[in-house]
């Protein structure tokens, strides 16, 4: 395989296997010589860190037609049937525009207390 050219699934399972085996190699070595135990690697599979790249899109800011083209989902409804919960709801958004606007008129208007906060749903 030449340098620079895309990895198949197989291919890219076998990196990602032998990496995670030096590691934790490296990892036992480390903690022998040190003389404690050594920390046991979490269990990852591949697909693992495709569902740490999509939510890492979303937080971003990208739209579900964008995280749907980079996972190549054949559909945008497939996408969202995977992680609809992570984009912010309608909800959300007029909470934030609400806290932007009126946020400076919150400041100095006196005392918050814990009722205002637990009915808001929000820290003052």
């Amino acid at each position: 395989m030449e340098e620079g050219e895309p990895l198949s699934y197989r291919r890219w399972k076998t990196e990602w296997n032998c990496a995670r085996k030096a590691l934790q190699a490296a990892e036992n070595a480390a903690a022998e010589r040190e003389g404690r135990k050594p920390v046991e690697l979490p269990h990852m599979v591949t697909h693992d860190l495709r569902h740490f790249f999509a939510p890492a899109l979303i937080a971003g800011g990208a739209s579900v037609k964008q995280v749907q083209l980079v996972l190549g989902h054949a559909s945008a409804v497939i996408t969202l049937r995977i992680y609809a919960h992570l984009w912010p709801g309608e909800e959300d958004r007029t909470r934030s525009v609400m806290d932007a606007v009126l946020g400076g008129l919150r400041t100095g208007c006196g005392q918050v207390g814990d009722r205002t906060r637990e009915i808001a749903g929000q820290t003052a």
